[in-house]
């Protein structure tokens, strides 16, 4: 990644929704349980790591499916799942029943942040023609709307990303046309504290350590939290995958992921994958998203290849180290398709793919997706489901082929996933099995 002098962004994470006002007091000594997952990837950091929870270690089996509005993951705390889309809605995680929903006529929420006594969703409200989006704060046990802010943005056509909230206030990006700006607003004053214009569409953001760090079609943009100062700015290939935490932003960008110092954008260390397959049979060879967890950066690769993948043990999940980027451990693809033992590779030469998909990492345990598939010539096999690993040790504690191939995150000892199917999107807890122990 090579240094730029200034910065500027925007982006496609966003939304659109709007309502009406009364104040609360905030209790400052109210903390949320440890075993929550408050906003999108857990964290400001988007790290995809709950320390305060467990999850399933023996296996999994399903307890409720209900279908959703929406593709984004849920936030969850103190029972609840709460879902944006056309609705604002709180699930019972026990039953997937509904505890409570808000759904005014052409209003938009996305998936809420959760504080310790309401939660705040970016609200897009559509009227003779014309959005506009608010922030909205709610009660969390019943859905009492307790304030909004004044428009963020008004227009024709606009969007909003689900805000995350540090310390007091809440962060996000919105747009209206193509005029994009993050913004921070302050839960004491419920006023704008600083917006912060960028250029481009926004494809990642995350908040820590005093920082606000965002990619952009051709580079890592950073600002400060405080003021919006632009902190630094680095050219990058296009970024797939973002997060950060204990001082450095992890950046994905295909077939590299690069460590960047929050402080100053220097890199720190950066890892590229070589090209798979051989000459005659190369194929793609990538990284997936990222998560951190206790100063290890946690990540796989997909594979789509010729034959050797399936020789070679196809994708690979690391864990290295987020300071140095040494490789801690390795785990080749767990699930694999079946393939006949007289099958003929290099003569039928069918096209091989294996992946890991993002990481959900609890305490002790990292539940990911994986998949691999076999496809051509007399052949079609494909093997997908969750694989549960050690974090210590790095071995294969679970796997299950009877879930979707799609990411999950842990809370309160539990899995959510959230899969698409002909458009259709639904939310799946998934719990450790019940034993038949008398």
């Amino acid at each position: 990644m090579t240094s730029v002098a200034s910065a500027g962004a925007a982006l496609p994470l966003l939304s659109g929704e709007v309502a009406a006002a009364q104040p609360t007091c905030r209790n400052a000594t109210t903390t949320l349980p440890a075993d929550a997952w408050p906003t999108i990837g857990h964290d400001a950091g988007r790290t995809y790591y709950n320390p305060g929870t467990s999850g399933p270690q023996t296996g999994v089996s399903e307890r409720w499916t209900t279908s959703i509005p929406t593709r984004e993951f849920p936030t969850i705390a103190e029972g609840r799942a709460y879902i944006g889309g056309a609705s604002l809605r709180a699930l019972d995680v026990d039953d997937g029943s509904q505890t409570w929903a808000r759904s005014p006529p052409n209003c938009r929420y996305t998936t809420p942040a959760i504080g310790p006594e309401e939660i705040y969703s970016a609200v897009t409200n559509q009227n003779d023609g014309e959005q506009n989006v608010t922030i909205q704060a709610f009660d969390a046990s019943d859905g009492t709307r307790h304030w909004e802010t004044d428009p963020l943005v008004e227009g024709e056509s606009v969007g909003v990303s689900p805000p995350v909230l540090v310390d007091g206030t809440i962060f996000g990006l919105v747009r209206a046309g193509q005029q994009r700006s993050f913004y921070a607003i302050s839960l004491d004053s419920r006023e704008v504290e600083w917006r912060h214009t960028v250029e481009q569409p926004v494809d990642e953001f995350a908040v820590t350590d005093g920082t606000l760090v965002y990619a952009v079609e051709d580079g890592v943009r950073a600002i400060s939290i405080t003021d919006d100062t632009v902190q630094w700015a680095v050219n990058s290939p296009p970024v797939q995958g973002l997060a950060a935490a204990s001082e450095t932003v992890v950046v994905v960008s295909g077939d590299s992921v690069t460590a960047l110092a929050i402080g100053d954008g220097t890199e720190r260390w950066r890892s590229e994958l070589g090209p798979s397959g051989e000459p005659g049979f190369e194929g793609t060879n990538s990284f997936g998203q990222p998560a951190i967890a206790d100063g290890s950066v946690i990540i796989g690769t997909a594979a789509s290849l010729f034959p050797r993948v399936i020789q070679e043990g196809g994708a690979t999940l690391y864990k290295r180290d987020l300071a140095t980027g040494d490789r801690q451990e390795t785990r080749a693809a767990v699930l694999r398709p079946t393939v006949p033992d007289d099958f003929d590779f290099y003569n039928e030469t069918p096209f091989v793919s294996y992946g890991w998909g993002r990481p959900a990492v609890s305490s002790d345990t990292i539940f990911i997706p994986q998949f691999g598939s076999i496809d051509g010539g007399s052949i079609s096999s494909y093997q997908s489901g969750l694989v549960a690993i050690d974090r210590e040790t790095f071995q294969v504690q679970w796997t299950s082929t009877e879930v979707p191939s799609v990411p999950v995150i842990v809370a309160e000892d539990r899995l959510f996933a959230t899969s698409t199917r002909s458009s259709e999107s639904s939310l799946t807890m998934l719990e450790e099995p019940a034993t038949n122990d008398t």
